[in-house]
């Protein structure tokens, strides 16, 4: 086996021990126990180990058929000590019981273990307290420099129905989640509690550079139980103020370089289906020409879902290009790669192309599919045809 270096180590010998001496009873195989954090020499992903075991504890481990669930109760490694367990591999390795991150840890980030003897196979009625230590990797950096880039929507009105926002950083963030970095505060500067939807899993772009919020849905649809209980997050004619603290790390374990805040006016609920005949497509863009195709839009569509639900086809295949939403998401525009060509071209609209308040083509957020009353048809693609013309004819 590779040699292996301790990076971030932290041995505690069990005080249990010398009190169940005094006590006249025997500490057992846990006399040495011990958590220590270790990355590997040659590269992959640090592990958490408790060292120390006996050998006859070692050994009902690893006979033990044990559940991911018995696993995290043994040994849980967490961002926080009510956050749940980080998913993982467990085992016996080089006499002691690892655990291996799935995902690689955040330098620079500290992590709480919890190794709780009292769950080892063959333990019933011990009383031996748990084994409780805090390990991180050292930081790649020591100043920080990531900021909130852009939110969105980005304009400066949203409906008091928006169903989620887009968070952009200006470099890669860690894993951990955001939501709890995130505040919304009123008019009066107070904390409206409860207004995004807590998840056990995070929406990330691939590059971590992106992150999705999403307001709870059952606030933000008209008439359930926790719209009746609790109403809406957002009121429209008032105002409120998204702030984001420097807390939130960074791929380098690091806080943010600076507070983020962003004040927006509410609006009233956007609650009407999608309309393609609304949109407004530009004269046909000049054949032998890369002119970019626009498309504007009388309300901001979903920013996220424009980069990628919208796009052009020629002969039912696309066609390659670059897209550029401004305008506070009203404006849609595509570059091709290539010049345009003379004949027949699409807009293609997929049929997950949202408003911000999550209406489709086709279909309202609000409408109940279960009501027999609802004869509105399901959300589909959409093909809007136009033609590429002469230079000099547009």
């Amino acid at each position: 086996m590779a040699r292996l270096l301790c990076v971030a180590a932290v041995t505690i010998s069990l005080v249990m021990a010398a009190a169940a001496a005094a006590c006249g009873r025997s500490a057992g195989p846990l006399s040495a126990a011990a958590i220590r954090l270790t990355s590997p020499l040659g590269g992959g992903h640090a592990y958490v180990e408790v060292t120390g075991l006996s050998d006859e504890a070692l050994g009902a481990l690893q006979r033990a058929d044990l559940d991911a669930a018995q696993w995290s109760d043994l040994l849980r490694v967490a961002v926080t000590d009510e956050a749940p367990g980080m998913l993982g591999s467990y085992g016996i390795a080089d006499g002691a019981l690892r655990f291996t991150p799935l995902y690689p840890l955040d330098p620079g980030r500290q992590y709480h273990v919890r190794f709780d003897p009292v769950r080892l196979p063959g333990a019933a009625g011990s009383d031996a307290p748990p084994l409780v230590a805090r390990v991180g990797q050292p930081a790649l950096r020591t100043t920080s420099s990531t900021v909130v880039a852009r939110v969105y929507p980005s304009g400066d009105l949203v409906p008091e129905n928006l169903l989620r926002m887009y968070i952009e950083f200006s470099g890669p963030m860690g894993r951990q989640s955001g939501i709890e970095h995130m505040t919304l505060v009123d008019e009066g500067g107070q904390e409206i509690r409860g207004a995004f939807l807590p998840l056990d899993y995070e929406f990330w772009s691939p590059d971590h550079t992106r992150f999705t919020a999403f307001f709870d849905p059952g606030r933000v649809k008209d008439g359930i139980l926790p719209n009746q209980q609790l109403g809406r997050a957002l009121e429209a004619g008032r105002s409120a103020t998204l702030v984001i603290d420097r807390e939130w790390r960074d791929a380098h374990g690091l806080p943010l370089k600076e507070e983020f805040r962003r004040r927006f006016r509410v609006g009233p609920a956007q609650d009407q289906p999608l309309d393609p005949a609304s949109w407004r497509i530009q004269p046909s863009p000049s054949v032998g020409r890369r002119d970019g195709l626009i498309v504007t839009f009388p309300a901001p569509l979903d920013h996220g879902l424009l980069m990628r639900a919208l796009g052009v086809t020629r002969d039912g295949a696309p066609v390659e290009g670059e897209v550029v939403v401004d305008e506070a998401e009203t404006r849609w525009t595509f570059t091709p790669n290539e010049p345009w060509r003379e004949g027949p071209y699409h807009l293609l609209a997929l049929d997950i192309l949202e408003d911000v308040a999550g209406n489709q083509i086709g279909r309202a957020f609000e409408v109940d599919q279960f009501e027999t009353v609802d004869r509105s048809p399901d959300p589909k693609s959409i093909t809007i045809p136009f033609q590429a013309g002469s230079t000099g004819t547009r």
